[in-house]
């Protein structure tokens, strides 16, 4: 009795480790990443504008911000921006507020109003800003450029990086001696930063008082888009045949 219980185990131990072994086998793989990277030249700018007007009157400071968005908005209008590439993105009332002695002393009401333009001809991205300052902007707190196919180049970017992840791992499997079998897993890396690397923003905030003096005779703001670059990684496994 005891011997057929130790034949049973033993033939049990012996099949146990036989799937395992399938098992480890059926796991060997290799994990790879590959880089895809595309160049672009952005077609489109957006540029955005600020209003930014004090008084003690509360009423009075919406109604002076009101009119000289509405003069910004019409003069963009009359020079050819559509109403579709017009987007107001921040508005804002406050009190200014400090503390004095320990108690705290409310000063003049601040009213904030910002707009985007979309420009589609970025040799344009100049003149929208010099018409926004001639009709009473007070800030300037950006540009940004974008690539109207966007979609289309992302995926090519994709695609270079699956080619190049199987050319490294094509590479290493016949160093190795092996081959590249099937895709096990896939994985995009979120963290690469191709959506900042592509909608790259150039500074030139700045804010300036509504009594500010404007030299309309002044050179134009001069804007140089560049080329940017779109980079996808991909994670790769892949079965080892």
């Amino acid at each position: 009795m005891k011997k057929s219980a130790l034949a049973f185990a033993a033939l049990s131990m012996l099949a146990f480790l036989s799937c395992s072994q399938k098992d480890v086998n059926k796991m060997r793989s290799i994990a790879v990443s590959g880089t895809g990277k595309v160049i672009v030249t952005p077609d489109k700018a957006t540029v955005k504008l600020a209003v930014i007007t004090r008084k003690s009157d509360i009423k009075e400071a919406q109604e002076e911000n009101a009119k000289a968005m509405k003069k910004i908005q019409d003069a963009l209008l009359a020079n050819g921006v559509t109403a579709e590439n017009l987007q107001t993105y921040d508005y804002e009332i406050s009190q200014e507020s400090h503390w004095k002695n320990e108690e705290k002393v409310y000063g003049l009401y601040c009213v904030t109003n910002r707009i985007k333009v979309t420009v589609q001809d970025i040799e344009k991205a100049g003149d929208i800003i010099d018409l926004g300052i001639r009709n009473g902007a007070t800030g300037v707190d950006g540009i940004s450029f974008s690539y109207e196919d966007e979609v289309k180049a992302i995926k090519r970017a994709r695609t270079l990086a699956i080619e190049n992840a199987r050319a490294i791992a094509e590479e290493s499997v016949s160093v190795a001696g092996t081959k590249l079998g099937k895709v096990l897993t896939m994985r995009e890396d979120t963290n690469n930063g191709y959506g900042s690397r592509f909608s790259a923003s150039n500074s030139i905030t700045q804010t300036w008082g509504p009594d500010t003096p404007y030299d309309d005779a002044g050179a134009s703001t001069p804007i140089s888009s560049g080329k940017k670059e779109i980079s996808i990684v991909m994670d790769i496994t892949y079965e080892l045949k």
